[in-house]
């Protein structure tokens, strides 16, 4: 018996977009060093502020969902051996215009 393949499309609830800026909003960043901004250290300081003030003030989730979801995507559910439970597989199913074209297959672990 095969899987059932459903229409999907991204819907990011505003609680989740609210908790991850308030998430940022609270992160404590270290404080500045003469070596702060040294890849052998580590991430650089400004290259952290500048990502968490980003993701915090400027990101636009409803743009970037919108765009996403311009594409054709789906799930499915899938047994694999060894496995107790199924997996729930989100696609996008995108067929090129080119007749020799290559399928791709590009994989992601996010559930």
């Amino acid at each position: 018996m095969g899987s059932t393949i459903k229409p999907y499309q991204i819907a990011v609830p505003d609680s989740a977009i609210e908790r991850l800026q308030k998430k940022l909003s609270l992160a404590t960043l270290p404080g500045q060093t003469t070596f702060s901004n040294d890849w052998k250290y580590g991430a650089p300081l400004d290259d952290l502020s500048r990502l968490v003030n980003y993701w915090q003030k400027k990101y636009d989730w409803r743009r970037a969902e919108a765009e996403l979801n311009k594409l054709p995507q789906f799930t499915t559910t899938i047994s694999v051996d060894g496995h107790e439970d199924s997996l729930q597989i989100h696609f996008v199913h995108q067929k090129s215009e080119n007749p020799n074209s290559i399928p791709l297959l590009f994989c992601h672990g996010c559930e």
